[in-house]
């Protein structure tokens, strides 16, 4: 294992955050070093969805979606403005998982 001073980003935790968090550090060029404790990156997400593993909504309207959360509804516009559904599938065919 290298000295952690030979990395710009360390990521601990290898779940979905984590896993994305250095797919995006990696990206942005950084040398990264993501520290998992269990013998497998992302092993929550396969009983995430009860085995199906939810990725995104399937409506591409960010509005639509958006209306079924209530008053939670201007939390998630930025985000959703940010990242939606074809950017979700877009990242995932980028490195290589069609879905």
């Amino acid at each position: 294992m290298k000295n952690n001073t030979d990395f710009d980003v360390i990521v601990i935790g290898g779940g979905a955050s984590g896993m994305t968090a250095a797919i995006w550090a990696a990206r942005a060029g950084k040398k990264v070093l993501l520290l998992e404790k269990n013998k497998v990156l992302g092993n929550k997400l396969s009983i995430s969805g009860g085995g199906r593993c939810n990725i995104t909504n399937t409506n591409p309207d960010k509005n639509d979606f958006i209306k079924n959360y209530g008053d939670m509804s201007k939390f998630l516009h930025t985000p959703l403005s940010l990242h939606g559904v074809q950017e979700s599938v877009s990242f995932f065919s980028d490195i290589g998982i069609d879905i």
